[in-house]
């Protein structure tokens, strides 16, 4: 019994001293295990520090990518430049038409600083007793003239949207139609270009009258008659500057009725025109539907005169009772159109004649039978009738 009892005594010791430890060791292990994640925390903080380079660096494929990251990462970098250049082209987009209006606003001011007094053709008779022409050169022209010395005239069509730009004319064979189409009156280049005159138009060209003693006396002749049909050209621009508004007349009932009559000045007059017709035409056309509307400055007889006027009314896209005879001088205000390929949208007018009234007859209705360009009937139904009925000029 006694060596049991001294056996039962030394277990109980060592359990004791197993007790006692085993706190210990699991402190030690939990303190290991936390030493060890926080080492593995500190380690995974660091791998996330990435510089700015790298990161650039990781948008690019690399060696090791699958081949779907390397395609991920070209979808994204193609699309990301072709984003970043459509930002930088609407944006030049949007500063080239605000550059374009301001300097708009400023020719615009630059006419309208002056008042002119209303004259009437001043004529003095020569010694030989023929009617002698004597005009002064307008103070508005002068100022604009001092800005480009290619200002022929200034064009503008009342009421809002207002057409208001001077008329610039390069007297040259080689690129006097084509000079104006990409530079402003300051010849910069511009994408809006200038509204210019046809290079073979005659409009108020003149020289200056001499007196008695062989020198300038400040007044003016002509040198040439002007053409029977002045032809102005412009951009159809998207913001509806240049000649952008014109599409109006094509696309709005009522723009007609507020919009009928274009003002346009000489160097050394003032003119009135009434609008009477308003096509679009297809200049590549080259069926018997073909309309060369930009190549009739002159008319060679009345039949000549009759046989364009009463083709304007065929293919006009409202009539209007403005009646046009012979004799009358035309003007043709010519802008690009997107109803053709190299389509043309082109509105037609007549000078005033004296006395009579500025609004007569400027009214409009839809053309219910326009003669188009036969391209025009490849996507639309022929339904023009050339046997309804028709009232012609004269």
């Amino acid at each position: 019994m006694a060596d049991e009892d001294k056996y039962n005594a030394i277990k109980n010791a060592l359990q004791n001293q197993d007790e006692n430890h085993q706190p210990s060791r699991k402190k030690n292990t939990q303190t290991k295990k936390s030493g060890k994640k926080k080492g593995k925390s500190k380690k995974k903080k660091r791998r996330k520090r990435k510089t700015l380079g790298q990161r650039i660096a990781g948008l690019f494929p690399q060696q090791g990518d699958s081949v779907f990251e390397v395609f991920r990462k070209m979808t994204f970098l193609i699309s990301s430049m072709v984003f970043i250049v459509c930002l930088v082209l609407i944006g030049k987009y949007f500063w080239e038409n605000h550059q374009n209006a301001l300097i708009a606003e400023e020719t615009q001011r630059i006419h309208d600083s002056v008042i002119e007094p209303e004259r009437k053709l001043p004529r003095e008779t020569n010694p030989e007793g023929e009617p002698e022409e004597r005009y002064e050169l307008l103070a508005s022209a002068r100022n604009l003239l001092a800005v480009n010395k290619d200002v022929v005239g200034y064009i503008s069509i009342p009421n809002e949207p207002k057409i208001a730009y001077p008329v610039l004319q390069r007297k040259n064979d080689e690129d006097g139609n084509s000079y104006y189409l990409d530079k402003n009156i300051n010849l910069e280049y511009a994408r809006a270009g200038s509204i210019f005159m046809d290079y073979r138009n005659y409009f108020d060209n003149m020289v200056e009258n001499l007196d008695e003693n062989g020198k300038p006396d400040g007044t003016y002749k002509r040198t040439f008659p002007n053409s029977q049909n002045i032809i102005i050209y412009g951009h159809n621009m998207h913001d509806y500057s240049m000649f952008g508004a014109l599409k109006y007349y094509t696309n709005n009932q009522s723009y007609y009725d507020s919009h009928p009559i274009v003002e346009l000045e000489s160097n050394y007059m003032k003119y009135q025109y009434k609008i009477f017709g308003m096509i679009i035409v297809d200049v590549e056309d080259d069926t018997e539907t073909r309309f060369d509307y930009w190549n009739t400055l002159n008319f060679k007889d009345e039949a000549d005169f009759y046989n364009y006027v009463n083709e304007i009314k065929r293919r006009t896209i409202r009539t209007t009772n403005v009646d046009v005879t012979y004799g009358d001088q035309l003007l043709t205000l010519s802008t690009c159109n997107s109803t053709f390929n190299d389509g043309r949208l082109v509105v037609f007018a007549r000078l005033l004649r004296e006395g009579e009234d500025l609004y007569e007859g400027c009214t409009s209705e839809a053309n219910p039978n326009v003669k188009w360009s036969n391209s025009y009937y490849k996507w639309h139904k022929n339904a023009y009738d050339p046997d309804a009925e028709f009232i012609p000029y004269g």
